[in-house]
């Protein structure tokens, strides 16, 4: 009886939920604004911002909802109190293609060549004008667990060349991954085997361990399928080992973002905010027709964003979708993202060593030497700021605390100043920043049995209210994306205008 009882409680709340007892119906009213858009886009980082700008330029009204007090998601740059010389901490390199130069020269952003830059000598002063990207070391190569130096597993320049153009004739192949996850079926076998067993089909080792450190953050890519480390290291970044990349003139990447926000308008632009509930069905009682997202903001209570369709830019874990009003397709594919990297970056001082010598992690023993994670890829001193080192710390899973890594840190870089014979000290830390989960990915199986078919099946979803994007959607490049904005996003969208 009491369980008959129960089920029926269940059934009378569910009936009510159905006629007005969600989160937006019982704040109704209680918001201090509703704003109304053609666009909501959910996410400030690259993709988010973006994809603003450019349905700005089509006349489209936007809004955008980020959780942070600025944006650019993983672009950050630390300005030093004293000198103000910019250091980026975060995004650095970008392709040199069409979307690229467009967004660049829109918003009138500085930019350099890579290939063009003219750097120091390694063992000499940085040069304080260029960025402290520019900035070559002399550089060492440890096992970062007990500051033993290692000699590196190492191939000629020329067979590193000659892996590298079988890579590019390898790759060419497989395109349309650089493009977004159109991918045909069958998924041919090359993109969802694993990495390592891949390089080793192809006779491609040689061209590892300089994959491995631009791929930073994607963890043990060995043991990961194919297509994510194709994607993230793909024949456009093969070309610029040798023509460049491009990069903030200034070291100052963030200014994008900056300028982004002053050319879509701070008034369209909600800051430490967050979507708590969502009604997307177009049956809304204040506007048919119309999606409602409910934002609470950090210091104007709530706010209701009515909107004609809606951009998801963030990473769709359903996690981060809590009080949304998700679909069952959107489960079904949300839930099977079961990997994720830990990725986490920043700038100590105090630290004391030769300030013209890097070291890279390479652990004795190990495939390559790749570092055991978790643990730091590089440790390396910025040169334009006296005493400041830059930090990249990764990890295989994306739940490690930001005290736990700073742990990690202190340990080995106490490690390597032991090493060095030089003297142990407490680094002081000028920033950090925390950028997991890092790659959401699935498993060999899922890309094999059509993950992202279902994936990218969810675009106009809910009667062309609903459109993803981000790196979720196409990888951890910010070139990338914004090409995946110009040539998938913003045409499915306009195909509901």
């Amino acid at each position: 009886m009491l369980s008959a009882i129960f089920f029926g409680f269940l059934h009378c709340v569910s009936a009510k939920d159905s006629q007005g007892w969600g989160v937006i119906d019982i704040n109704r009213g209680e918001w201090s604004e509703v704003i109304e858009r053609d666009v909501c886009i959910v996410g400030g980082g690259a993709s988010g911002v973006h994809a603003a700008v450019s349905l700005t330029d089509l006349n489209r009204t936007v809004v955008i909802v980020e959780q942070n007090n600025r944006l650019g998601g993983h672009t950050e740059t630390y300005i030093d109190p004293g000198t103000k010389t910019p250091v980026d901490i975060g995004v650095v390199l970008f392709q040199p293609i069409p979307q690229v130069y467009d967004f660049f020269k829109k918003l009138n952003v500085p930019f350099l060549n890579t290939s063009a830059i003219k750097a120091n000598t390694p063992g000499e002063p940085a040069n304080t004008s260029l960025p402290a990207l520019a900035y070559a070391t002399l550089r060492k190569e440890v096992d970062f667990r007990g500051g033993m130096e290692v000699v590196r597993q190492t191939s000629s320049r020329e067979e590193i060349a000659e892996a590298f153009q079988r890579m590019s004739d390898i790759l060419s192949h497989y395109t349309y991954i650089e493009h977004g996850y159109d991918l045909p079926d069958p998924v041919p076998e090359d993109l969802y085997m694993l990495y390592g067993a891949f390089i080793e089909k192809h006779n491609l080792t040689a061209a590892f361990q300089t994959v491995y450190e631009i791929s930073q953050g994607m963890g043990d890519l060995l043991h990961i399928p194919t297509m994510y480390v194709a994607k993230y290291f793909n024949t456009k970044d093969i070309v610029a080992l040798t023509q460049g990349w491009l990069i903030h003139a200034h070291g100052n990447t963030s200014e994008i973002y900056s300028k982004a926000g002053d050319y879509i308008s701070y008034d369209n632009i909600l800051l430490e905010s967050s979507v708590i509930a969502s009604n997307r069905w177009k049956n809304s009682t204040m506007e048919r027709g119309r999606a409602e997202l409910l934002v609470s903001t950090r210091n104007e209570g709530l706010k209701l964003l009515s909107c004609s369709q809606v951009v998801l830019a963030i990473s769709p874990q359903l996690s981060n979708l809590a009080g949304w009003d998700i679909t069952a397709q959107e489960h079904d594919v949300f839930s099977k993202y079961t990997a994720a990297n830990g990725y986490y970056t920043g700038l100590v001082r105090n630290i004391g060593l030769n300030q013209t010598i890097s070291y890279s992690n390479e652990a004795a023993g190990m495939p390559f030497n790749i570092p055991v994670l978790p643990g730091m890829y590089r440790f390396a001193p910025i040169g334009v700021i006296d005493d400041v080192w830059s930090v990249k710390f990764g990890a295989d899973i994306p739940t490690m605390t930001d005290d736990e890594v700073k742990s990690y840190i202190k340990r080995e870089i106490q490690t390597i100043q032991r090493s060095q014979n030089a003297t142990v000290t407490e680094p002081q830390w000028l920033t950090f920043k925390n950028h997991s989960p890092f790659h959401l990915r699935v498993t060999s199986q899922e890309i094999q049995h059509g993950f992202y078919k279902k994936l990218n099946a969810l675009q106009g979803g809910l009667g062309g209210t609903m459109f993803y994007t981000g790196a979720a959607l196409h990888t951890h490049h910010t070139s990338l994306l914004w090409r995946f904005n110009q040539e998938v996003l913003i045409p499915k969208m306009m195909g509901f205008w």
